[in-house]
């Protein structure tokens, strides 16, 4: 029943998302005001002030998906930074063996902050590329220990291969796809929302639209906490969630907080965790919430040797993996921005599969929760 409901959403996203591809340029209405943009998708440009003022960058464009990338040049020993973002994107489009080999390279970078990066990276991962608990549980157990260089890669490789045995969320196995959605229109409802920016509203919004059951809001409430007057920080976050969860009686959303408490000082700067907690008090469902698999010691040794033995003629790292945003390339398909992760979930509606080599086709870019005018008039989705 729910993935004959996330099919039918996906299929209605589609073909509402080609009505709107019909002109290259078109107004936006500000978020902070009255005022309208002008956006260009091919030149990359808005006509506001901070685009001006940031050198090309505005947040208009970041709403969009819209990126100016950094020139890259494939080779086959890669910076720390393109290699983990390789790492990423291989958990992220299930590429295990891809996975391995990027993360049996990033240990060849023996400085104790790189190996922290690495170990902190597979955590983000549970959450952001996975719904499972008790997976996050199991990677969250094991943080502070994979994070040292004393322990052993095998142990590293055992939690990455847990991450990827379950289906991300670009799968509507896992109920991502509701997920994404959710996430994206919020965000962009909350851009738009008229407030004063002070926490105790913010607290309120956010448990009204849990009572409500507006998964977009209670996920968007969740990301404004940054736009707070005042300083508000992830731990408090993951408590006033917690709080509400167990209020509520929520098991699920309450060991997510646990969870981002366990590693609350690596996670400062990162909500996966709580964002995922808002989403299921608010009525989110993924069938594998509660699925953990089994991890061997045997194969999580034959896929360090099989890295190992690509090791001995390595390739160009593939630009697929190099998003422009997070380190220097120029494929933002599999970034981790929620306008680029929507349009994975769209290309697998659309293929079948998740596939680097398909073509992203115009109609992956979704314009709903933004206030837009084209040809046809001002609209608001």
């Amino acid at each position: 029943m729910l993935r004959n409901q996330l099919q039918r959403k996906l299929a209605f996203a589609n073909e509402d998302a080609k009505k709107r591809t019909d002109s290259h340029t078109f107004r936006l209405k500000s978020f902070r005001g009255d005022d309208w943009y002008t956006i260009a998708i091919d030149d990359k440009t808005c006509d506001c002030e901070e685009f001006q003022a940031k050198a090309g960058r505005c947040e208009h464009l970041n709403a969009l998906g819209i990126h100016r990338l950094r020139p890259f040049r494939p080779t086959t020993h890669p910076t720390f930074s393109q290699a983990l973002s390789g790492l990423v994107k291989s958990i992220r489009i299930r590429k295990v063996y891809d996975a391995v080999y990027w993360l049996l390279y990033l240990d060849s970078f023996k400085e104790a902050q790189y190996r922290f990066r690495t170990a902190r990276r597979l955590l983000i991962g549970s959450a952001e590329d996975g719904h499972s608990i008790p997976v996050m549980e199991q990677v969250a157990d094991s943080f502070w220990k994979m994070s040292k260089p004393q322990c052993e890669l095998i142990k590293l490789v055992a939690e990455l291969v847990r991450i990827c045995t379950l289906p991300n969320w670009w799968h509507p196995d896992s109920g991502g796809p509701d997920y994404i959605y959710s996430s994206l229109v919020g965000q962009r409802a909350w851009l738009y929302k008229r407030w004063d920016r002070k926490l105790v509203t913010l607290q309120r919004e956010i448990q009204k639209a849990i009572e409500k059951k507006n998964r977009a809001m209670a996920i968007g409430g969740v990301m404004a906490f940054t736009d707070l007057q005042e300083t508000f920080g992830a731990t408090k976050q993951a408590e006033f969630l917690l709080k509400q969860a167990e209020n509520m009686g929520h098991d699920l959303a309450a060991r997510l907080c646990r969870v981002h408490l366990t590693a609350k000082s690596a996670l400062s700067g990162d909500n996966n965790f709580l964002c995922q907690a808002a989403w299921l008090m608010a009525g989110g469902v993924s069938p594998i919430a509660e699925i953990i698999a089994s991890v061997t010691t045997e194969e999580c040794h034959e896929l360090l040797e099989k890295a190992k033995e690509r090791w001995r003629n390595p390739q160009p790292i593939p630009r697929f993996y190099c998003d422009g945003i997070h380190s220097a390339g120029d494929d933002p398909r599999f970034a981790g921005m929620l306008p680029e992760m929507w349009a994975v979930c769209m290309a697998f509606q659309h293929y079948g599969r998740l596939d680097p080599n398909d073509v992203w086709l115009p109609e992956f870019q979704c314009y709903d929760g933004l206030v837009i005018e084209t040809g046809h008039g001002a609209r608001k989705d």
